[in-house]
């Protein structure tokens, strides 16, 4: 099988660490496509993980601007419970996505600040640059926060830590450091996993960790490059892990704000099942910080201003 495999340089990617995990967690329940991905360890979606579309801009008022949340902001999220050594994830008795990175990400708390996935300041920490993180179950829908181009890239369907039996558990929430190194791997991380960049003449957002089957489900059929379709075997092909800086794009189409553009998963990097979320300016390597959290020079993105429309 030809395909086409970018190899994008370091400085325009950040490590896409977000690994977390949550071991014993329940069983997901079947995804809509035959096209599965490897087992995850994730609960099954609840009623609340399904994003509300905002108002799609007319033609004449194109959203350039990646504004606002690329999940339901009322979203319940899962949350870090016990103590280090034995953490877990509550799952959907967390703040909403709103109140979470509006109030907890920017605390000065740094367990308050990531006890529902990573906000920017750790992801600065781990990976080098500023990222959001949210725990959500697989197969939560996610949305474009902006007008563009998207293109669906796979790294690997498979998730390291399940891959190299290495324990998630000190990397949930506010990682425990004595036992939390940033390279935890004998070999390749696979970065960013099944993920979806949306790029267009101002901005580039990545939404990474998607799970394969329930996100090639939701790619117009006409979207699909060469050598790909819903008919791929993408675990068999997208199983080994590799180099992060390597991505495989196997489809690409056009997309307005609010609409749906995959589903999240546990792929690559991933300490638990959840939906990183990064922003930059078109052609910078420089990630901007999704949140109001303090020592960002251009930072608030989630919260800014009314949708257009």
């Amino acid at each position: 099988m030809r395909r086409r495999t970018f190899l994008l340089s370091l400085g325009a990617w950040s490590l896409a660490a977000c690994g977390r995990g949550n071991d014993r967690a329940p069983a997901p329940t079947p995804l809509p496509t035959a096209t599965r991905p490897v087992a995850t360890t994730a609960p099954a979606p609840t009623a609340t993980s399904s994003p509300v579309p905002s108002a799609t801009p007319t033609a004449t008022d194109p959203r350039i601007e990646p504004i606002g949340f690329p999940i339901d902001p009322a979203a319940r999220l899962g949350m870090v419970s016990g103590v280090a050594g034995n953490r877990a994830i509550r799952w959907g008795e967390g703040p909403t996505a709103l109140e979470y990175s509006r109030d907890d990400q920017p605390s000065g708390d740094p367990d308050r600040a990531n006890r529902c996935g990573w906000n920017a300041r750790l992801h600065v920490e781990y990976e080098g640059q500023p990222a959001v993180d949210w725990y959500i179950p697989p197969g939560t829908p996610v949305v474009a926060t902006m007008d563009g181009t998207a293109t669906l890239l796979i790294n690997t369907v498979s998730n390291p830590f399940d891959v190299y039996g290495v324990s998630r558990e000190p990397y949930l929430g506010n990682p425990d450091r004595a036992l939390a190194p940033v390279v935890p791997f004998p070999g390749p991380g696979g970065g960013q996993g099944v993920f979806v960049r949306i790029e267009n003449a101002g901005y580039r957002t990545d939404s990474a960790h998607f799970d394969i089957g329930a996100t090639a489900a939701a790619v117009p059929r006409d979207a699909w490059l060469e050598d790909y379709g819903l008919e791929t075997d993408f675990v068999a092909a997208f199983a080994q892990l590799r180099d992060f800086r390597v991505a495989t794009p196997v489809a690409r189409w056009e997309v307005r704000a609010g609409e749906v553009i995959g589903a999240s998963g546990d792929s690559g990097y991933s300490e638990a099942p959840h939906l990183h979320y990064a922003v930059r300016p078109a052609g910078s390597p420089n990630a901007l910080c999704p949140t109001t959290e303090p020592g960002f020079d251009d930072g608030g993105w989630l919260l800014r201003g009314a949708r257009p429309g």
